[in-house]
């Protein structure tokens, strides 16, 4: 596996708010029916991380705001080496 991770959260003003434009997208690694994971780095530290975003005219066509929320929900609680961990969520 690749050497940058890490199992602490990263080092971040809580009340900086985090949004698309604070991050380079590298490439895409997944794309589903609504919405793409990229590889991207975060731009004041260099960090990458993996970033899904999604559609959301499509989600809320297919109805599937409350599924979306609840993804959401769920990985706000994971806190696990080897599981995705959330570290901005909107």
């Amino acid at each position: 596996m690749g050497g940058n991770h890490s199992h602490k959260p990263p080092v971040f003003d809580e009340n900086e708010e985090v949004n698309f434009d604070h991050f380079q997208i590298l490439r895409a690694i997944g794309k589903g029916s609504f919405g793409k994971v990229c590889i991207v780095q975060k731009r004041d530290t260099k960090k990458m991380y993996a970033m899904k975003y999604m559609n959301k005219q499509k989600c809320i066509e297919r109805d599937e705001v409350r599924n979306v929320f609840r993804e959401l929900q769920i990985m706000r609680g994971l806190d696990h080496p080897f599981l995705v961990n959330l570290w901005w969520g909107h």
